[in-house]
Formats: structure tokens, sequence, C-alpha cells
């Protein structure tokens, strides 16, 4: 039982560092670089989608080639 409390605290101290220096890299980055914003999630994924899908279309062209 010990063990396991121990795990648990353990656990949540590695995540609580890992989330805090994340936070702390990332505000050091917007202080000191000029970062252009993030779009908008919809935008992101129309454009990965369009993507996948060109590569996708040119495989298939690679395939009929042969």
């Amino acid at each position: 039982m010990a063990i396991k409390r121990i795990a648990c605290y353990w656990s949540l101290f590695k995540t609580t560092v890992i989330f805090g220096t994340g936070v702390y890299a990332g505000v050091y980055i917007a202080q000191n670089y000029q970062i252009d914003k993030v779009e908008n999630p919809k935008v992101l994924l129309d454009k990965a989608q369009d993507f996948i899908k060109s590569k996708l279309g040119d495989l298939s062209d690679t395939k009929k080639d042969k």
C-alpha cells in the first residue's frame, strides 16, 4: 500500500515538473521571439486532410503508371 502511495506522489510530482517546465518554456519563447499566431484547429485539420489526400493521390497515380 505504501509503495502505491509513493508511486502516486512521484507520478504527480513528475507531471507537475514537466507541465511547469513547458509553461516556463512557452512564456520565455513568447517574450523573447516573434512567433506567428497558431491557426484555428479547424483550418489546420483541413490543411492536414488536403495534404494527405494529395499524397494518396500521388501514390495512386504512381501505381497506375507502373
